[in-house]
């Protein structure tokens, strides 16, 4: 018989500026379920940190919110972008069981061949 629970990963912690936090897995639904918040002049510049920061907590285990909060707010050994970026597509990768890179890009066409062939 085939268990899917196999297929779960193991590893439910991430470190980042000194602290641990556990991730769950969540629905699929609440994967899609976002879509930025825009300020009342209609323009939100930090928008996109804010649904990162709303995606990586839905991951997160509730108790531990706050301390991700007081994490994003520090303004000495920040998260960088970079972290940023890496923990949500990490957590996407784990969630899913697929990596999220682009495969390797390939050469367009036929590749070349040792001899060519004539018309009679």
């Amino acid at each position: 018989m085939k268990n899917f629970d196999d297929m779960l990963p193991t590893d439910r912690e991430l470190t980042v500026g000194g602290e641990t936090f556990h991730w769950r897995d969540v629905r699929p639904e609440v994967l899609t379920s976002f879509e930025p918040s825009d300020a009342e002049d209609g323009k939100d510049d930090n928008a996109a940190w804010r649904l990162m920061d709303d995606q990586i907590l839905l991951f997160l285990a509730a108790d531990e919110h706050d301390k991700w909060k007081e994490l994003r707010a520090r303004t000495d050994n920040p998260v960088t972008i970079a972290q940023l970026n890496a923990i949500l597509l990490w957590l996407m990768e784990q969630q899913t069981g697929r990596p999220t890179v682009q495969p390797s890009p390939s050469v367009p066409g036929r590749g070349p061949t040792a001899a060519t062939s004539k018309a009679a």
